[in-house]
């Protein structure tokens, strides 16, 4: 949090003296961005990170005092006021925690609607997208991309979904996946843990709604999704081999 949490109107600091000076103060950050401290006068921390503002002080007192050891504490996070939009569950406007990310913001929100895409979500700060939150790489790929902490303002926008693909048969994690127009249809495949040990390799068809037409490709290699840009509404159907029992007495 020291490197990545930035201050602002709100936050609470202590800062603790020992030695020469020996004094404990609590101050907190007025609305124009600073803190008064007895003996120092105002010092701007608005926009500082937590560590920057930790060292500001440090260097005030070391200019001011010979014998004095400083220790600041961020003791209280102030709140944020920030839109959820779009696609998704419980859109309106939500008040965090001054810690926040986009994560947070989701879950409060309800993440993603029916409609909502898990791909495409945008942080928006003063009109302009500053990130683009992609789930996939945390919920498949075990990524934490949530760094950029949250400002009162902030906008997130879930886009709709556009490019649904289900597969099917023998996989490992079968399931509709959202692909991206760049996405080719081994996306799909990885997405579901890949095909297992009980698939018939020779046995894998492709189902692609078009125009109003229905048509069935065979592949029979499971390399060649590789070349086949993905489309909404793709079906892939990977057959299991045809293993029979039979009772012997």
């Amino acid at each position: 949090i020291r490197d990545r949490y930035i201050l602002d109107f709100g936050d609470v600091l202590e800062i603790q003296l020992v030695g020469q000076k020996s004094q404990t103060i609590i101050t907190p950050i007025k609305r124009d961005g600073s803190i008064s401290i007895p003996d120092i006068g105002k010092i701007y921390l608005s926009g500082l990170s937590l560590d920057n503002a930790v060292n500001t002080i440090s260097r005030k007192y070391e200019n001011s005092f010979t014998d004095v050891s400083v220790f600041t504490t961020l003791i209280s996070i102030r709140d944020i006021q920030i839109i959820v939009s779009g696609n998704v569950f419980n859109p309106g406007p939500y008040t965090l925690n001054g810690n926040s990310t986009l994560f947070h913001a989701l879950a409060v929100s309800g993440g993603p609607s029916d409609t909502g895409s898990f791909r495409q979500i945008e942080l928006v700060r003063d009109n302009e997208i500053i990130e683009t939150a992609d789930l996939y790489d945390t919920f498949i790929h075990g990524k934490s991309n949530f760094s950029t902490r949250l400002r009162s303002g902030d906008l997130i926008f879930i886009r709709p979904v556009l490019n649904l693909v289900s597969i099917s048969g023998a996989v490992k994690r079968p399931g509709t996946y959202e692909l991206k127009e760049d996405e080719n249809l081994s996306s799909a495949i990885l997405f579901a843990n890949e095909i297992n040990n009980r698939a018939d390799l020779s046995e894998i068809s492709l189902i692609r709604l078009k125009d109003g037409l229905i048509s069935k490709i065979a592949i029979n290699d499971p390399l060649k999704f590789e070349a086949i840009l993905s489309n909404d509404k793709d079906k892939i159907i990977v057959r299991n081999y045809p293993f029979r029992s039979v009772e012997i007495n």
